[in-house]
């Protein structure tokens, strides 16, 4: 295995958005778990709308995010040795642009759920393959969540769940669908050592 792209989630797994969804349920009149999953599924008047108060929330949390631990140094260190990192995230790309240029974060694609269909679809994650080049055996998905598990498995890459503080009590449905399971970000940089890269 030679690993060349790195794909990673955003919210949770880069960066702590810190979204409050029982706040976001109720201001979308919703109480589905998958809050995306159900404005999906309205029609387009009301999902318009529906998706212009996410949209406000996820811009306003972005503002107030803050870096994961080990986020920076783990793309820094991937950029250094020559390997493609990325993110592919469900939000909305003003909120991801707002995060990028906040923690001026140096990336080869970002992919949202503005540019293409969302995970757990492997859609996004073929089109960050496609950017850079990579064979999907040569991908590795990295998320907190099972949606970014799902969707790496069915585009062919590894998959490495983070485990946080948020997710700790929810891991058990879905952590037998990762490869790899990070305690933090610093851990990528264990997979680059069996990689032979540093």
């Amino acid at each position: 295995m030679s690993l060349k792209t790195f794909i990673f989630d955003l919210d949770g797994t880069l960066v702590d958005f810190n979204l409050d969804f029982k706040r976001i349920r109720e201001a979308l009149g919703i109480r589905d778990r998958f809050i995306l999953e159900s404005i999906l599924k309205m029609d387009k008047r009301e999902r318009d709308e529906k998706m212009r108060i996410l949209k406000k929330f996820e811009i306003e949390s972005a503002f107030k995010s803050k870096l994961m631990p080990y986020a920076r140094e783990v793309l820094d260190k991937l950029g250094e040795i020559g390997l493609k990192r990325g993110i592919v995230t469900r939000n909305c790309r003003e909120s991801v642009r707002i995060v990028v240029k906040k923690f001026d974060l140096d990336l080869d694609f970002v992919i949202t759920r503005d540019d293409m269909e969302p995970k757990p679809s492997p859609k996004p994650i073929e089109f960050a393959l496609k950017i850079t080049g990579a064979k999907p055996s040569e991908g590795i998905t990295i998320g907190d969540f099972k949606f970014d598990l799902i969707a790496g498995k069915r585009a062919g890459t590894k998959t490495a769940l983070l485990l946080t503080r948020r997710n700790i009590g929810m891991v058990w449905d879905f952590i037998h669908l990762a490869d790899y399971v990070l305690k933090s970000l610093k851990e990528v940089e264990v997979l680059l050592e069996y990689e032979g890269f540093i």
